[in-house]
């Protein structure tokens, strides 16, 4: 498998405003590609194109070879692409183990009513969840927040559980939407490290971040979006010397002197 995702020539409008212009990008497995642009660039309505909220009306998008555009969000991630979001999407009144747990139903083998009968099957089943859920709580450092409601927790803990929950879906691929927001400079020394353990483990990483240190000393490659629209790609030494890439976040000279 070469690429774990191909996105070809995808645009996507609203109202007849641009929000995606012809992008078209690919990630390998493994690979951490980070998406960066200016607010209201487009980069999350490129997220959700991908993982099924959004339907482009234009070009394809391919995991794994097979054309999931317009698939549900449901179909999408039970094929192995798994999300985070920019404002943390947790069960606030379940513990940290609950919530990891939530995420293992993507590949649960379990038919509704094995869970009334309770059959060996199920049994088995629910321990090599649970067994998973440790797992992770483990690789996060979460193990002594098990049974701690995710409301109780500090901001980068709870980033963590929202991680941790992905990953027991068993992705191949992992979008990342900030995950370094709101987390103070330890945190996301942390966080950089964890996520290059998961690129090790083959999986896919697709962020958007807007810190830019880790930007530039995480990811393998980056596109630049701006008004939608592809202006830079490439590997991080490239793109963060790109004269289009400056002028997108600082203006040009030009600008300045209209000022």
């Amino acid at each position: 498998m070469k690429y774990v995702l191909e996105i070809e020539n995808v645009s996507k409008f609203f109202n007849g405003l641009v929000a995606i212009d012809d992008l078209t990008i690919k990630v390998k497995p493994g690979q951490i590609y980070g998406i960066i642009g200016p607010n209201g660039a487009g980069k999350t309505t490129l997220f959700n194109c991908v993982t099924g909220i959004y339907t482009p009306e234009k070009g394809k998008i391919k995991y794994k070879g097979e054309d999931i555009t317009g698939m549900s969000a449901d179909k999408i991630a039970q094929r192995g692409v798994l999300r985070t979001f920019q404002n943390i999407r947790l069960f606030h009144e379940m513990s940290v183990a609950e919530n990891i747990v939530a995420g293992c139903h993507t590949k649960s083998q379990q038919k509704w009513y094995h869970s009334i009968i309770h059959t060996p099957f199920q049994k088995a089943d629910e321990l090599k969840q649970w067994k998973k859920v440790e797992e992770l709580m483990k690789f996060f450092n979460l193990s002594q927040f098990a049974e701690t409601p995710t409301k109780d927790l500090p901001y980068g803990a709870q980033r963590k559980v929202e991680m941790a929950r992905a990953l027991a879906a068993e992705p191949e691929l992992l979008i990342l939407d900030e995950p370094a927001a709101g987390l103070n400079e330890n945190e996301t020394i942390e966080l950089t490290g964890m996520i290059r353990k998961i690129s090790e483990m083959g999986i896919g990483i697709m962020m958007i971040e807007h810190d830019m240190e880790m930007v530039m000393s995480l990811t393998d490659y980056i596109t630049v979006i701006n008004f939608g629209k592809e202006i830079s790609q490439g590997e991080p030494s490239f793109v963060q010397d790109d004269p289009r890439v400056i002028e997108a976040y600082i203006g040009s000279d030009d600008e300045d002197e209209d000022e």
